[in-house]
């Protein structure tokens, strides 16, 4: 019986703080690394969030996320953690911007055989949520070169739509 109260007080508590989400991504890779931009449809993944205070939340998450150009398709398994703001709040809605690092690593290489197998990087943008729907829109820069020994880093526009639990 004390079970199965705690397990309903932690799933009140804890009301739609869990996001499994889809998105898009358009990649650029700046430097000496000359591609074609092209839209990416698979990234899939699940973040946790909570609040700090009434304005502001932190989030964690991963992901796996496709960046690359035109005819090469990397995967990578992306781990993030953001914080936001939300200067809209009220009822079942929030508008904030949010902000923070992520880590990825390489786990389909699609045919490049000197890719390099980790990147970290910084990612914001702007977040909303209504009811158990939510949406996100961005853009993350990486640090680290995509192929060894080329100048060439990894940035993206991404969005994100997401049902909460």
């Amino acid at each position: 019986m004390v079970a199965l109260f705690a397990i309903v007080a932690i799933g009140a508590s804890a009301q739609k703080n869990i996001t499994i989400w889809w998105g898009g991504n358009v990649s650029d890779v700046d430097g000496d690394f000359n591609t074609k931009s092209e839209f990416k449809a698979l990234n899939i993944g699940v973040s946790y969030t909570a609040p700090i205070d009434n304005s502001f939340d932190w989030s964690v998450g991963a992901a796996y996320v496709t960046k690359g150009c035109k005819d090469w398709d990397p995967g990578f398994i992306q781990l993030e953690g953001n914080g936001a703001w939300n200067f809209v709040k009220g009822g079942d809605a929030k508008v904030g911007l949010f902000t923070g690092p992520y880590v990825s690593f390489l786990v389909a290489k699609d045919d490049m055989e000197s890719a390099n197998t980790f990147d970290i990087g910084w990612q914001g943008g702007v977040a909303a949520a209504y009811k158990f729907l939510s949406f996100k829109v961005g853009y993350e820069y990486g640090f680290c070169n995509l192929v060894d020994e080329i100048d060439g880093k990894a940035g993206d526009f991404f969005f994100r739509v997401g049902v909460n639990f």
